[in-house]
């Protein structure tokens, strides 16, 4: 607070120097000073918007956008809990009665909230609608956005958080693995490719490997390796190949031969690629 004070006094004179030694701050301070909501009582009401039937669906859509920036800070994405807003979120998520624009925001703020945070995770992980919902969400929406931004809150929750996967193994989310570069479009095999990797930061249990066969992910992965598609897509597809190779995963001869040919089909482009990964995807199919 005496922080506080001596930046007023040094705002109100003009003086630069002494403001440039004081520094910016703290906003939470600014709030409480001058009468402002904190973040945590923004949050609330930002749900409360979206919950009232008589907001208009445009104020409903401010407010989720500026929820989906509070919770971008640590400490306000594991206040959802405390802030008991993730039965609320959920509840909003799955009413088909909210457009699909509300609902992609909400599963942004999710997708924000869980990544690279294990106690959002776990916080997230005890309402057990929450995974099972954006399962759904990523293998029914005719939305392509509605779908993306599902796949990009599952893989965000289940990231290097085994609980979460071992949820995700029991609800059938692999069958969201779905990749094809004629009928998908390059972002859809993006995300899919994001979650493949999201469930190898677990490590390679046998479940996860006999997955991996049902679903047939070497000849998956070659049919991606296109000089026609985007480099991004052949970066991310070579990543997981050489992300398998370091967990030992073994490929059939098939697909050997296939990611081979892959391979060689891409050589031009090496100078737009990662070439770690590259020289990592030739030593996964050389045996």
């Amino acid at each position: 607070m005496e922080k506080l004070l001596h930046w007023s006094i040094a705002q109100q004179a003009g003086d630069k120097e002494a403001l440039s030694k004081i520094g910016t701050p703290d906003p939470k301070a600014l709030n409480q000073l001058f009468g402002g909501p904190d973040e945590a009582s923004l949050m609330k009401e930002s749900v409360m918007v979206v919950e009232n039937p008589e907001v208009s669906n445009e104020d409903k859509i401010i407010a989720l956008e500026n929820l989906e920036m509070l919770i971008e800070n640590l400490d306000n994405a594991n206040n959802i809990e405390n802030l008991k807003l993730w039965l609320p979120l959920l509840n909003i998520l799955g009413n088909d009665s909210y457009n699909d624009e509300i609902r992609t925001l909400i599963l942004s703020i999710i997708g924000i909230a869980v990544q690279n945070n294990n106690k959002s995770q776990s916080d997230f992980n005890k309402y057990d609608q929450g995974i099972k919902l954006l399962i759904e969400l990523g293998e029914k929406s005719q939305d392509l956005d509605l779908k993306l931004k599902a796949l990009f809150a599952i893989s965000s929750f289940i990231r290097d958080y085994k609980p979460g996967y071992e949820k995700f193994e029991q609800l059938n989310g692999w069958n969201l693995i779905t990749l094809d570069i004629k009928d998908n479009s390059p972002k859809l095999n993006l995300r899919v490719l994001s979650l493949i990797a999201s469930i190898l930061s677990n490590g390679l249990s046998p479940n996860t490997e006999a997955h991996l066969r049902k679903n047939n992910i070497g000849h998956k992965l070659a049919i991606l390796l296109n000089d026609d598609a985007h480099p991004n897509l052949i970066d991310k597809t070579l990543n997981i190949i050489s992300n398998l190779y370091h967990l030992k995963y073994e490929f059939t001869p098939e697909e050997k031969y296939e990611i081979d040919a892959g391979l060689e089909t891409i050589e031009g482009l090496s100078d737009r690629l990662n070439l770690d990964d590259l020289e990592t995807a030739k030593m996964s199919v050389s045996k």
